[in-house]
């Protein structure tokens, strides 16, 4: 119960400063500018599991520092596969998602990692400027992008 008030306060924290009007006539949606989803997934070679690990919360930390427009970012295991991991991350807005591209702190950690893998991939989810999702395709990473076909961001302001 504990850990459900402590998410309902993170993510209302987080989207507090984002208001939508859903039924607003003029309301306009410009593709880029709400919040979306990213996902990450990485497989290690059988001897670098660990040091994926070392280098991914070395990581974490430095977006958490340097990345106001990521709201939402966290490194999961594959619970089936023990060289699997997988970044979800939320951000604000496509912005984001380019400044995040251009972080040395992801630059560091990509040129770090990448040796240590053998597959990785991105999926994005949602209104994604056209910019972001080439800059991000232009890195070599295979990458999907499942655009919304309806859906809606919640005004969380309290």
């Amino acid at each position: 119960m504990k850990f459900a008030a402590t998410l309902t306060a993170l993510l209302i924290t987080l989207f507090s400063s984002l208001t939508v009007h859903a039924d607003s006539a003029e309301n306009t949606t410009v593709i880029g500018e709400k919040p979306f989803v990213l996902i990450a997934r990485l497989h290690a070679l059988p001897t670098s599991a660990e040091e994926v690990l070392r280098l991914s919360e070395a990581a974490d930390k430095a977006v958490k520092a340097s990345e106001p427009g990521m709201l939402l970012h966290t490194f999961d295991k594959d619970p089936s596969d023990p060289l699997g991991f997988v970044w979800t991350e939320v951000y604000a807005d496509s912005a984001a998602l380019v400044f995040h591209l251009g972080n040395p702190p992801l630059q560091k950690y990509l040129a770090e990692v990448s040796p240590l893998l053998d597959n990785f991939t991105v999926e994005l989810y949602g209104e994604v400027s056209a910019e972001a999702v080439n800059m991000l395709r232009s890195t070599g990473t295979p990458t999907s992008h499942f655009q919304s076909k309806f859906g809606y961001v919640r005004d969380l302001t309290p």
